[in-house]
């Protein structure tokens, strides 16, 4: 079955800025794609190369995150310039992930101090291993090699659980490591003080407002649709109900997501950058 694409219109004028805001935000993230086909590991003697500790990296999560991020800006971009089509939700969900995953970045690498960093690399760690270890415990499978296999599986998440348990006693966390659970929201809240200052309350309050319509559109909550009802196409029927056709938004929506996880993640690769390599005193 083949999906018809509307014929290319040319942008409303009001999309004209956000259209050349896209074209520099692609030369970013061309570099950075760029980047993550060839990554360059910490140079010996780093600041990054020095937060990392046995049972614990703190750059692999890190980068991997960066990448994720990058992926997304890409893939949000390409579909846009390939389809000519403003999908009303499907972007949003996009640029989440991209903003999602370059604000842990930033939240492990931003902290001054190494203990902070590696604190919260271990939080992300244990949040990641529980996820996994609920996942596979609660998912209904067949009975017979199947329960081996995932009762193998759980002994192994369960072993490195116990392997971060000592890592966490090592850097003096107290917490069990079984029952970490990282607050995305929080981190988020965190990364936009760092980025804009704790008085900039307008940037902060349009992170969080960004974050917030992303999950909305992500999850298919219908308050994303109720909330843009006066920026839509309203038909009205004979019966005297109405129909409303979503639409995507480049101006208040999409373009501030993508927007927002770009300057997120140019922070990501600064904050990088900077403990990737040695500073040698002269």
């Amino acid at each position: 079955m083949t999906k018809r694409r509307p014929g290319r219109q040319p942008p409303p004028p009001e999309n004209n800025e956000w259209l050349r805001r896209l074209d520099r935000i692609s030369e970013a993230v061309d570099a950075w794609r760029k980047r993550a086909e060839n990554p360059m590991s910490p140079e010996p003697g780093s600041s990054l190369a020095a937060d990392s500790v046995d049972g614990l990296s703190v750059e692999n999560p890190v980068w991997y995150s960066m990448c994720i991020s990058s992926e997304h800006l890409d893939f949000a971009i390409d579909a846009m310039r390939a389809t000519s089509t403003m999908y009303p939700t499907a972007y949003m969900t996009v640029a989440r992930t991209a903003f999602v995953a370059a604000v842990n970045a930033v939240w492990v690498l931003a902290p001054p101090t190494r203990q902070e960093r590696r604190e919260r690399a271990l939080r992300l760690r244990a949040d990641d291993l529980r996820v996994q270890v609920t996942s596979f415990r609660d998912m209904q499978i067949p009975e017979g090699k199947p329960e081996e296999a995932r009762t193998g599986l759980l002994e192994q998440l369960r072993e490195r659980q116990a392997s971060l348990q000592r890592v966490a006693t090592a850097l003096g966390l107290r917490e069990d490591v079984t029952k970490i659970r990282f607050h995305q929201t929080g981190a988020i809240d965190w990364v936009a003080q760092h980025m804009h200052g704790v008085d900039d309350d307008l940037l902060i309050g349009a992170t969080q407002a960004i974050w917030r319509s992303g999950s909305a559109a992500a999850h298919a909550q219908y308050h994303f649709g109720v909330m843009r009802l006066d920026r839509n196409q309203v038909i009205r029927e004979e019966s005297g109900g109405s129909i409303v056709r979503l639409r995507g938004d480049l101006d208040n929506d999409v373009g501030p997501a993508i927007a927002a996880a770009t300057m997120t993640l140019s922070e990501a690769f600064r904050l990088y950058d900077l403990r990737r390599v040695t500073h040698t005193r002269s």
